[in-house]
């Protein structure tokens, strides 16, 4: 019996013990699920790292567009998106990451209750997660053309359907609507600490508004020529806007600034200065389109000079780095903002409309818009009020004068938007791509299958042996062209040979 008692007491003690060393395996301070808020303001970082990233595994947008030239390995200056899958990185980042866990979030708020908080509060942050949400759509809609939308995000349907761009970005367009319509411009929106981008509060929700309605009016305009009459009715709602919410005004932008220390650092700063590589130059294109126009912003684009005058690369061939301008490590910070869109976008979008005629809710002319796209360009990046009137008053850049010598209105503002998207690879692109100019020329080294610069991401080659059937009907939905770089998208009706710089 004494033998037995010892024994019990033995078991007791190593059973209390086990238990209690079980408990050291939670985490007693960690979340037990993540907070909507927190979950969106998360992939607010990893929107903004993918747009703005310099890294040529992720996004090659400022290479086509020629702002920047390659060192040491040009591939993807001449338009290699094989050998680094970036197509693949981009689409799997944006669903994966970006797009699954904004619908997350907005279902952990749909179930979370208020706290605290009053409905009109909890409406507009579901409304901010759908303003977010639709820009990434938009970019993937704009980059790919047809991608899976109605069946994607959803694991039931491992092998979604590819739906049709256009439709999709009609849709877009009317999420947005649904979203501004549920928006209380004077109740808060995320709260503070989970809304990098306007802070979160009361003050905060007008912003989004605004960015909305801007981002409303970049998608009409990316319509213009594909759907003139609905690319008018979308763009006068976007002006005429939302409890007296409109498009940006002068300061605005929607932009993430970001901390001083890694991970969150800016995006451009860690490919530039922490990876220590010394990869890219600025290209002669935009280095000597800026010369002609003695153009102010080149020192606060961050640019080096070479023998003490600014000198680009070319583009698709080896530079050298100490030869060429490139951006000065010294001057670029960790803690930088990324800009996605700004009151200058917002300008040079309403030139554009005031030159195609027709857009009623625009008031202005084409040469108003454009002088405060360019003045607002021009401050940004340094430059004072009185280089902005020098810089426009001369011959190569006043409206009215190139208008008058047999520029297109296209031509006036489409280099200059070229220039002011500097940093912005995408908006730079997808303008170029719908505006045709400045009439830039693909690298002669090109890669086989990319007979010109690229006018859309290909498909993932993933695709076509995890989702063949899906895949092998977008290929067939594009056209032609089928899934190549050189196939044009559905909003890009009008554009030339980029081989010969002509049109076609």
């Amino acid at each position: 019996m004494k033998k037995l008692i010892i024994f019990l007491s033995i078991f007791l003690v190593l059973t209390t013990a086990c238990s209690k060393l079980e408990d050291l395996n939670f985490n007693t301070k960690g979340f037990t699920t993540v907070p909507g808020q927190a979950l969106f303001n998360g992939q607010v970082r990893v929107l903004f790292n993918q747009m703005a990233t310099f890294n040529v595994n992720q996004n090659n947008t400022e290479l086509f567009v020629q702002h920047f030239a390659e060192t040491t390995y040009p591939d993807e200056s001449r338009y290699d998106m094989v050998t680094r899958p970036v197509p693949a990185t981009h689409m799997n980042l944006m669903y994966r990451q970006v797009l699954m866990n904004l619908k997350e979030a907005k279902r952990l708020l749909t179930i979370a209750p208020l706290g605290g908080i009053i409905q009109a509060q909890r409406d507009n942050q579901l409304a901010i997660i759908e303003i977010l949400a639709v820009y990434a759509w938009s970019n993937v809609i704009e980059t790919y053309g047809g991608m899976p939308y109605s069946e994607a995000l959803d694991y039931t349907k491992p092998t979604p359907k590819y739906d049709d761009g256009m439709t999709v970005y009609k849709d877009l367009i009317s999420r947005l609507d649904a979203a501004l319509a549920t928006m209380t411009p004077t109740a808060g929106g995320m709260g503070t600490g989970y809304d990098n981008i306007y802070g979160g509060g009361v003050a905060g929700t007008p912003k989004w508004m605004r960015f909305a309605n801007s981002l409303k009016l970049r998608m009409g305009m990316m319509l213009a020529d594909a759907d003139p009459a609905y690319s008018k009715t979308v763009v006068n709602s976007a002006i005429a806007g939302v409890s007296g919410q409109s498009v940006f005004g002068a300061g605005d932008k929607f932009s993430l600034t970001y901390l001083g220390s890694s991970p969150n650092q800016n995006p451009v700063y860690t490919e530039l200065v922490v990876s220590g590589r010394f990869d890219f130059v600025v290209t002669s294109n935009l280095v000597d389109a800026c010369n002609l126009r003695n153009d102010p912003r080149r020192s606060g684009f961050m640019w080096t000079q070479v023998g003490g005058i600014y000198k680009g690369g070319a583009q698709g061939m080896p530079n050298s780095y100490n030869s060429f301008t490139h951006v000065d490590n010294s001057m670029l910070t960790s803690a930088r903002e990324v800009v996605l869109m700004d009151y200058a976008e917002v300008q040079f979008l309403l030139a554009e409309a005031a030159a195609r005629g027709g857009y009623t809710g625009v008031v202005g002319t084409a040469d108003s818009y454009y002088q405060a796209a360019i003045r607002a360009s021009i401050t940004y990046w340094g430059g004072t009020a009185a280089q902005a009137t020098t810089y426009l008053a001369q011959p190569t850049v006043d409206y009215a004068t190139l208008i008058g010598a047999g520029q297109s209105w296209k031509q006036v503002i489409g280099t200059q938007a070229w220039i002011a998207y500097y940093m912005r690879g995408f908006s730079a692109w997808t303008t170029w791509i719908r505006l045709d100019y400045p009439r830039l020329v693909a690298s002669p080294a090109h890669v086989q299958d990319v007979n010109g610069i690229p006018l859309r991401y290909t498909y993932a080659t993933s695709e076509q042996t995890l989702n063949p059937v899906s895949y092998a009907a977008a290929v067939t939905a594009l056209g032609a062209g089928g899934d190549n770089a050189m196939t044009p998208l559905f909003w890009d009706t009008v554009h030339y040979n980029t081989l010969t710089g002509l049109d076609n």
